[in-house]
């Protein structure tokens, strides 16, 4: 994760094992920060919304060289899954449930715009 040289001399095992431990300290607070982000309603919301516009969930597939912007998109998108994943199933899952709710609550909302305005359109019309 971490892009900065924490070994100078790789024959040095003392290094080796202090870069290997600042590495994992880096990982467990990262996954706490995850978690602790996760753990709020906005939080959740954000990486769903990052999620969906690096299109994890849908297809990459057109016919022109975008495909290969695309699939850059939907790798670096699944990699985000997967440390959302890794740090909290639990969040990964209702962050899932949050989201199909969220777009069930627009269905209705919009249905129930366009039933108000048809409505309406019959009462102008005479009936």
């Amino acid at each position: 994760m971490n892009e900065r040289v924490q070994v100078r001399n790789a024959a040095d095992p003392q290094q080796v094992r202090r870069a290997a431990r600042k590495e994992k300290q880096l990982e467990e607070r990262f996954s706490a920060a995850m978690r602790n982000v996760l753990a709020t309603e906005s939080g959740r919301l954000v990486f769903w919304e990052l999620l969906a516009r690096a299109g994890v969930y849908r297809s990459i597939w057109v016919m022109t060289a975008e495909i290969h912007y695309r699939a850059g998109q939907q790798d670096f998108g699944h990699m985000i899954q997967a440390e959302i994943v890794k740090a909290s199933e639990d969040s990964y899952e209702q962050m899932v449930r949050e989201a199909r709710l969220r777009a069930q609550r627009e269905a209705n909302e919009t249905d129930a715009a366009h039933v108000s305005r048809a409505e309406q359109g019959d009462r102008t019309n005479g009936e």
